[in-house]
C-alpha cells in the first residue's frame, strides 16, 4: 500500500495553483497524492492579464500558467469545472458535484473570491441568472462572453471605478466601445488613491476617451431582455448596450461555514494558515 499521504485543494486560481507548484517543485509528490478542484473547467491562468485578452494584447492561450497537461505531467489529479459543495470535516471528506467523494488526510481551501453584485433592480432576470447584455469579470469564460457581446454593442457602462472596472473600461475602449465608467464613489480608486491623485487620473481617463461618472448611484438597468441603459439614484439616465459590474468583491466562504470553520470577514486561520 502507498505511504503517501492524501492532499486536496479546493480552488485552482492563482493561490491554489501556486501552493501546488510549490509542493511538486519540493519533491511533494513522492509523500502525497495530490488532487486539485477547479471551479472553471480548464487548468490554471493569469488573472491578472485578463485585461490584456478583453483589450486584444493577449490571446486567451497566452495567459496559461499551468494547462491541463501540467497537472498530468507531474501527477496531479485535476477536477476541473467540478465544484465542491462540502467538506466533512470529522471523517475527512470532500463532497463534489455529481455525487464524487475524495478523501483527505489534508485539505487546503483556497476558493479565493466572486464579485460583489450591488443591489440594482434588473440585473437578474426571472430564472436568477444575470440578465443578457450584463456581465461580471473575474473569470476567463467571463472575457470571452464580453467579447462576444462586445462586437454586436455601439456603447458599454462599467460599475466601479476601482482597478478591476478601470481595466475592463480600458479593455472595452480598446475594442472601439462608447465606454462610460459609473463609480459610487466622489473620486476613482479610492482605494487606493486620495482625492488628489484620484481628479488627476480622472483627467487621464478622460484624455483617453473614457466618460467617467463619478459620485453616481445605480438603481435600474433599464431594457428587460435587452440591455438599454442605466437609471441613476437622483434619477438621470445613461444610454448602454452592455453593462459590467465590477464593483467590489467578496470571499468566498460559504463552503467553510458550511463546514463550521470559524469565519468573519475571511475564513480565521493561525500564523501558520490552519483553521484552530
Amino acid at each position: 500500500m502507498s505511504a503517501r499521504r492524501r492532499l486536496v485543494v479546493v480552488g485552482n486560481g492563482m493561490g491554489g495553483a501556486r501552493l501546488v507548484e510549490d509542493v511538486v517543485a519540493r519533491s511533494g509528490g513522492d509523500r502525497f497524492d495530490i488532487v486539485v478542484f477547479g471551479d472553471e473547467p480548464h487548468g490554471n491562468y493569469n488573472r491578472i492579464l485578463l485585461s490584456s485578452v478583453l483589450a486584444g494584447d493577449h490571446d486567451p492561450g497566452d495567459i496559461f500558467l499551468n494547462p491541463v497537461d501540467w497537472y498530468r505531467a507531474h501527477g496531479v489529479t485535476l477536477r476541473a469545472g467540478t465544484r465542491v459543495e462540502s467538506v466533512d470535516v470529522a471523517n475527512r471528506r470532500v463532497h463534489a458535484a455529481g455525487g464524487l467523494v475524495e478523501p483527505y488526510d489534508t485539505l487546503v481551501i483556497a476558493t479565493g473570491s466572486s464579485a460583489l453584485i450591488p443591489p440594482i433592480h434588473g440585473v437578474f432576470d426571472s430564472g436568477g441568472r444575470l440578465t443578457p447584455g450584463i456581465f461580471l469579470f473575474r473569470t476567463l469564460d467571463d472575457c470571452r462572453r464580453m467579447l462576444d457581446h462586445a462586437t454586436t454593442c455601439r456603447s458599454a457602462a462599467v460599475i466601479g471605478g476601482g482597478l478591476l472596472g478601470l481595466e475592463a473600461a480600458k479593455g472595452l475602449a480598446a475594442r472601439g466601445l462608447d465606454v462610460h465608467v459609473v463609480h459610487l464613489r466622489p473620486f476613482l480608486m479610492e482605494t487606493q488613491l486620495d482625492a488628489e491623485a484620484g481628479a488627476v487620473l480622472l483627467r487621464q481617463l478622460e484624455r483617453m476617451g473614457l466618460h467617467v461618472h463619478i459620485d453616481k448611484a445605480t438603481t435600474a438597468v433599464l431594457g428587460g431582455s435587452n440591455v438599454q441603459g442605466l437609471v441613476f439614484k437622483d434619477g438621470s439616465l445613461l444610454e448602454c448596450n452592455m453593462v459590467v459590474i465590477a464593483a467590489g468583491i467578496r470571499p468566498n466562504v460559504d463552503l467553510a461555514v458550511r463546514a463550521g470553520l470559524t469565519v468573519e470577514r475571511g475564513i480565521v486561520v493561525g500564523d501558520d494558515l490552519a483553521c484552530p
